[in-house]
């Protein structure tokens, strides 16, 4: 497993407060110019109808050193959509409820000190970086999202508004629920195969008997991001999956393991 940094003591601890514990991906954040981070099971309140998010969303401000203005969340329901926000969006998701009648599982921006947030307990969080246009995405890819290949759609969009190039991309794939622990049926492994060749679904799944799969999500994702043209040595993995993995005595969110309808790992990413 790659080597994983933990969150440094900002102001939060000198001032006293609790901090949020967090990872970072080292190949994204070694620029000193971009910002990414994925929660623990320590902390499991994001969503704005949690009681404790508020106060989750302000410390980790605090650590941060922006605001909670400074914010935006993603309002996910599965879907390939993916918005682009700038400053007039933050705080929405951490200091006021999303609009339910748009949806979308993706965000992005070329707004600096402006964290894209998604939340995962089991799904994967998709981190992008351009650093040749200063332009970053987040993205909230279930199996779902992954049959729909919202990275594609994300990179689509990034190319049509801001002129990025995906040879020129740094993405990173977050903690999800590994290839070794998601068993799915046939329903999932037909919903695949209408989006993936069969070479692809070679890679991607493994019989495990006559009526359950093993799905590696991961793979699905990055053959998507080759496809359009990411190279591949500009790909990257956390290496941690949410359902047995522990990280310096951290877990993270899984559904699988809790049934938790609440819990969820905050992903994020931000350009300095």
């Amino acid at each position: 497993m790659k080597k994983i940094r933990s969150s440094e003591k900002f102001l939060a601890h000198l001032k006293g407060i609790r901090n949020i514990r967090f990872f970072s991906i080292p190949e994204l954040d070694k620029s000193g110019l971009v910002k990414t981070l994925y929660t623990t099971s320590c902390d499991t309140a994001w969503n704005y109808e949690d009681s404790l998010a508020r106060d989750n969303y302000l410390t980790l401000s605090q650590q941060l050193g922006i605001t909670p203005q400074d914010m935006v969340k993603s309002k996910q329901t599965h879907t390939d959509v993916v918005k682009i926000v700038t400053r007039e969006n933050g705080g929405d998701g951490i200091l006021r409820p999303l609009d339910e009648s748009e949806p979308y599982d993706g965000l992005i921006t070329n707004e600096k000190n402006l964290l894209l947030c998604t939340v995962e307990a089991d799904c994967v969080p998709v981190y992008f970086y351009d650093p040749v246009k200063e332009v970053i995405a987040m993205v909230h890819s279930g199996w779902k999202g992954t049959v729909k290949k919202i990275s594609q759609v994300t990179i689509q969009k990034m190319k049509t508004a801001f002129g990025c190039q995906p040879s020129d991309m740094l993405v990173a794939i977050g903690p999800h629920i590994c290839k070794d622990c998601y068993e799915v049926g046939q329903d999932v492994f037909e919903e695949f195969s209408q989006s993936f060749a069969t070479a692809e679904m070679e890679k991607i799944f493994v019989r495990k008997n006559q009526e359950k799969y093993l799905l590696n999500l991961k793979e699905a994702v990055r053959l998507t991001l080759l496809e359009c043209g990411v190279p591949a040595a500009s790909i990257f993995s956390a290496g941690v999956c949410t359902l047995h993995s522990q990280v310096e005595g951290c877990s993270f969110c899984s559904y699988r393991r809790t049934k938790s309808k609440t819990e969820r790992m905050l992903t994020a990413i931000m350009m300095k």
